[in-house]
């Protein structure tokens, strides 16, 4: 998937959050559907998938743009808007 003007919401399964919850936590957000990861970019790598975060999706908790990468087994939701329709997503 190549990256674009999108954003991404990413739900995992709980055996993911379990897993790798503390190395989650500068990612991770908070709202009605439960903990999230919501994303600048998205991109499947074989086993992995790779995330990429800017400061501003994630409350400044990171101080440049990070990028991650987490076993697909652990996404269990994926869903993409535009910037324009980043609410749409139901993520925020």
């Amino acid at each position: 998937m190549p990256e674009t003007d999108n954003k991404f919401g990413v739900l995992l399964f709980d055996a993911g959050w379990k897993e790798l919850g503390e190395a989650l936590k500068p990612y991770e957000q908070s709202g009605p559907i439960g903990k999230y990861l919501y994303c600048r970019n998205f991109e499947v790598n074989g086993p992995f998938a790779e995330l990429t975060f800017s400061p501003g999706q994630v409350e400044d908790r990171i101080k440049e743009e990070m990028t991650i990468w987490i076993p697909t087994g652990f996404i269990k939701f994926v869903t993409t808007a535009s910037m324009a329709n980043e609410k749409a997503i139901g993520f925020l």
